[in-house]
């Protein structure tokens, strides 16, 4: 029987109504899965008795992979073969030797953030595998904290070895592998788990190229001078340092224009340097030179592609030449900008004469003092300043003109008022600066309670760990333990109180030495930051009890 079209028209109308014309739409997905790996299967069993395998599987509930391997795993005891680990599927696979096994011994596989799942990079954080070849477990727990000695902040990455305390060996961590490892995070904090009753030598070490061994003075170290006697969960705190360098060397030269270099050393030292040719040294300039410090700088005029010096460390008796290839001169070049003032900011420091650094040597002789104009702006009055210098070497200008406290100056230079050795001439340069006073300024008043009658150096540090005033105690036997220091004139700005304990009175901090088994010198940082204003005293009482 036909069907009329009129009745097919209007069930497909009726159809649609009751099915509201559903429309294809995309799947919205659903929640992300922020659910990390689940371990649901060992073979053998986690904290397995008398193991004798030489595979474990660990199976999880979804795909996983392995992050970061290399720095994530910490196996204790440390193999002696390096153990093969794969991720496959929902599975992570591990080969080991097992004749290379201890005896009666707990190991521990700890994998960090290694394991995260294949799709979302969930991380199954802190998990590990442990298993003993004896017939019980190792229960035993040691934590601790690694603190910088000279900031006090903590060392992140910093690889703990615990050592054999039978080895009778100064360099024990020079060429031997620590028996237990773990590692610090970046609150400083580390921890061992499954740790049997025995004694440790404890030493920390940055080991940057992650051979497990301390590769001296290019890595941190933090070191305990007295073995660890472990027989309950205990926590340690350990001082890490850096040593001094053994040798002086150069590390680099900076010749970042004609006629100046600067010689970059390791470590700070005491460096006489001169000319190898007797015919160069009316040519060369050393500023500051056989005082110790780690750069030395030295100014040149003349010359041409190399300068030629002799290093001799008054220090270690060591004489070295260096050749320093110069940069081209440019003969087109005129003018030079290189001309620095000392203003902090706009401002002339307190009772500091204003002074004009020459970053090339200067022919004094051909300066133009004329062409150098001061002027001050006093309610509203611009006057005329006359300029009195002084050379104080052949790269500085001091200008001896008295200036008046909290005044506003103005000092213009005119072109070509000075030329260098190289026969370049100064661009004009218009220096705006405002003189400070003494209300500028705030005062601090520390006293202190110390704990020893020694040594101390007394610092204000500012919020760059900078050293912006510095004193000296010494408390002699007869001396008081309560100690008053006036730190004046300090300019506005929030500070931090560090006391250094000076014991070989040598007047600075001098570091630790791991075969000396030597701590550093021992630093307390006061943690109250304390708030300096101007025009206001400030005073602070310190304790010392540790």
């Amino acid at each position: 029987m036909k069907i009329p079209f009129l009745k097919i028209t209007i069930v497909l109308i009726t159809l649609c109504v009751f099915t509201k014309c559903a429309q294809i739409s995309p799947l919205t997905g659903g929640a992300r899965d922020v659910t990390p790996p689940k371990l649901i299967q060992a073979l053998p069993i986690n904290k397995a008795l008398n193991f004798k395998s030489d595979v474990i599987t660990l199976q999880f509930d979804e795909f996983i992979q392995l992050k970061d391997l290399t720095n994530q795993l910490l196996v204790s005891p440390k193999l002696k073969t390096e153990p093969e680990i794969v991720a496959d599927g929902k599975s992570i696979k591990i080969k080991l030797k097992k004749e290379e096994l201890l005896p009666n011994t707990t190991y521990r596989f700890y994998f960090g953030k290694a394991i995260v799942d294949a799709h979302e990079g969930n991380i199954l954080l802190n998990f590990d595998y442990v298993f003993s070849t004896t017939n019980y477990i190792d229960t035993l727990k040691l934590t601790g904290t690694i603190l910088e000695e000279f900031n006090a902040k903590p060392v992140a990455d910093m690889m703990v070895g615990l050592y054999d305390s039978n080895i009778i060996q100064d360099s024990l961590c020079y060429n031997t592998t620590p028996n237990y490892v773990s590692r610090t995070n970046e609150n400083g904090e580390f921890i061992f788990e499954n740790l049997p009753y025995n004694q440790f030598k404890v030493i920390a070490f940055t080991d940057k190229n992650k051979n497990y061994l301390y590769d001296g003075e290019t890595e941190k170290i933090a070191i305990r001078t007295t073995n660890l006697i472990l027989n309950k969960d205990t926590s340690i705190k350990l001082i890490a340092f850096q040593e001094d360098p053994s040798k002086v060397f150069v590390k680099k030269i900076v010749s970042p224009y004609y006629g100046y270099s600067t010689i970059i050393l390791n470590k700070k030292s005491k460096i006489a340097a001169s000319a190898l040719n007797n015919t160069d040294a009316k040519y060369l300039y050393f500023p500051l030179n056989s005082i110790e410090r780690d750069t030395v700088e030295v100014y040149y005029k003349t010359l041409s592609d190399t300068l030629k010096l002799l290093s001799n460390n008054l220090i270690t008796k060591k004489i070295d030449t260096l050749n320093i290839i110069l940069p081209k001169q440019n003969t087109k070049l005129k003018k030079y900008p290189l001309l620095k003032f000392n203003l902090i900011g706009n401002n002339l420091p307190l009772n500091t004469n204003l002074q004009l650094n020459f970053l090339s040597l200067i022919d004094t002789l051909k300066t133009n003092l004329s062409k150098l104009k001061i002027t001050s702006k006093e309610d509203s009055a611009i006057n005329k300043i006359p300029v009195n210098v002084r050379w104080i070497s052949p790269y500085k200008l001091q200008l001896t003109t008295k200036f008046k406290p909290a005044v506003n100056y103005k000092l213009k230079i005119d072109s070509a008022a000075f030329y260098s050795e190289n026969k370049l001439y100064n661009d004009s340069v218009v220096l705006n600066f405002k003189t400070e006073t003494k209300t500028d300024f705030g005062k601090l008043i520390l006293k202190l309670l110390l704990n020893k009658k020694q040594n101390y150096i007394i610092q204000l540090i500012n919020d760059k760990e900078q050293v912006v005033r510095e004193q000296f105690l010494q408390l002699g036997l007869a001396s008081s333990n309560a100690v008053t220091i006036d730190f004046i004139d300090v300019l506005p700005a929030t500070y931090k109180v560090k006391i250094i304990f000076d014991d070989n009175e040598d007047n600075k901090w001098n570091t630790g030495n791991y075969l000396l088994k030597k701590q550093p010198e021992h630093i307390i940082i006061y943690p109250k930051a304390i708030k300096i204003v101007s025009d206001w005293e400030v005073e602070e009482e310190i304790i010392i009890k540790e």
